[in-house]
C-alpha cells in the first residue's frame, strides 16, 4: 500500500503507458483497488528464490518490448527480473550488489516514511518533483452490503488477536456507543476470530445494533470502509486500505512507528494513536514470557476522540 502514491504518480507521468505489475499472489487483490487499469503477473510464495527462477518465471510471461522496469523491493533476486525481461532501463534501489543490475538507481534513504523511499525514485527518474500534498485515494466503490446502504455505521477491526482471544479493550470501547451500527472485520487471522466472535457479539452492549462480516477479501473490506462513518482498526494494513478508500481513520500504533509506516499519503484524515502517549495507555499485567508490564490504550479516551473525529451526535438523556 505504501507504493501506491508512487504509483498514481508514475501513471500521470506515463498516462499512455502499458503497466504490468509482478506481485505476490498473496493479497493481490488489493491492486484492484486502484483507479487505474494494468496486467498483473502474481507468483505464489517461494516460487522466486534464485536467479534460475526468475529466468524459469519471465521465460513464461507475456510482456512485449519491456522500456521500463522498476524495482521496489530490496531483493537482488527480483531485480534481476529487469534483466530477464531485457528491459531497456532499470530503476531501483542500488545499494550494494543491487548496483549492478540497474541503469539509475539510487540509495534508499534512510529514516524516512516508506512513501518517501518510492517518491525518491520518481523524482531520480523524472527529474521532477513529486507534490508535496498529493493525496491519492481508491477507484469509487459500491457499498458491499445493500442492506446498509440507509445505515450509518463504525468499522472496528478484532484483529490482531491477544493471547489467542479478542481484546477485552474492544468490548470495553463499544459498551461506551450508544444508538450505533457497529460492523466488527478480521483483517488477519480471520478464521481464529471467528471461532471467538459469536461469544464476544454475545457479551457486548445492547445500547448497539452489532455486525459482523466474513470475507478476507480487501475488495470487500474496502468496500465495508469507504461507506462508514470511520474506521478503528490497530496499525498495519487495514489502516492504509481504510484511508486509501477515504474513510476516516483511527489507527492505533503500539508496536510499529507511525513515522515510517503511518496511512499519511491517502485521501482520507488519519487520527494516530499510539502507546508513546500517556494519555491514551493503560497497563496490564506482566506478560508471562518476558515479566513485562503490557500497554493497553484506554478506550475510554479512544472513545471520546471517535466521537469528534467521527462527528457522532451523542444522545441526551430525557
Amino acid at each position: 500500500m505504501h507504493t501506491f502514491p508512487f504509483l498514481h504518480a508514475l501513471r500521470d507521468f506515463y498516462p499512455d503507458a502499458e503497466l504490468h505489475f509482478i506481485t505476490p499472489q498473496k493479497n493481490i487483490e488489493v491492486l484492484n483497488l486502484l483507479p487505474f487499469t494494468a496486467f498483473y503477473h502474481e507468483f505464489d510464495d517461494g516460487e522466486i528464490k534464485t536467479v534460475f527462477d526468475v529466468h524459469r518465471f519471465c521465460a513464461h510471461m507475456v510482456i512485449g518490448n519491456v522500456d521500463l522496469f522498476i524495482s521496489l523491493t530490496n531483493s537482488f533476486v527480483d531485480g534481476c527480473i529487469g534483466i530477464a525481461l531485457r528491459a531497456k532501463k532499470r530503476l531501483g534501489f542500488g545499494d550494494g550488489w543491487k548496483s549492478l543490475l540497474f541503469t539509475e538507481k539510487i540509495n534508499r534513504p534512510v529514516g524516512h516514511h516508506l512513501t518517501e523511499d518510492f517518491k525518491a525514485l520518481y523524482n531520480h527518474h523524472t527529474h521532477k518533483e513529486v507534490n508535496a500534498r498529493l493525496r491519492v485515494t481508491s477507484r469509487e466503490l459500491p457499498l458491499s452490503a445493500p442492506e446498509w446502504e440507509d445505515s450509518s455505521y463504525i468499522a472496528i477491526n478484532l484483529s490482531p488477536l491477544r493471547e489467542s482471544m479478542i481484546a477485552d479493550e474492544w468490548r470495553e470501547l463499544v459498551a461506551l456507543f450508544e444508538d450505533q451500527h457497529i460492523i466488527f472485520f478480521a483483517s488477519d487471522e480471520t478464521e481464529k476470530v471467528l471461532s471467538h466472535v459469536e461469544l464476544f457479539m454475545k457479551q457486548l452492549s445492547p445500547k448497539n445494533q452489532y455486525s459482523f462480516i466474513k470475507t478476507g477479501n480487501w475488495i470487500e473490506f474496502g468496500k465495508l470502509f469507504a461507506h462508514s462513518r470511520g474506521v478503528i482498526t490497530y496499525e498495519g494494513a487495514a489502516a492504509a486500505v481504510a484511508a486509501y478508500t477515504g474513510a476516516q481513520t483511527i489507527a492505533l500504533y503500539d508496536r510499529q512507528d507511525p513515522q515510517r509506516m503511518g496511512p499519511f499519503y491517502f485521501l482520507a484524515d488519519v487520527m494516530i494513536c499510539g502507546v508513546n502517549d500517556p494519555s491514551l495507555v493503560q497497563t496490564v499485567g506482566a506478560n508471562k514470557n518476558v515479566g513485562q508490564v503490557r500497554k493497553v490504550f484506554d478506550m475510554t479516551e479512544i472513545y471520546t476522540r471517535a466521537l469528534e473525529f467521527f462527528k457522532l451526535a451523542i444522545k441526551k438523556s430525557s
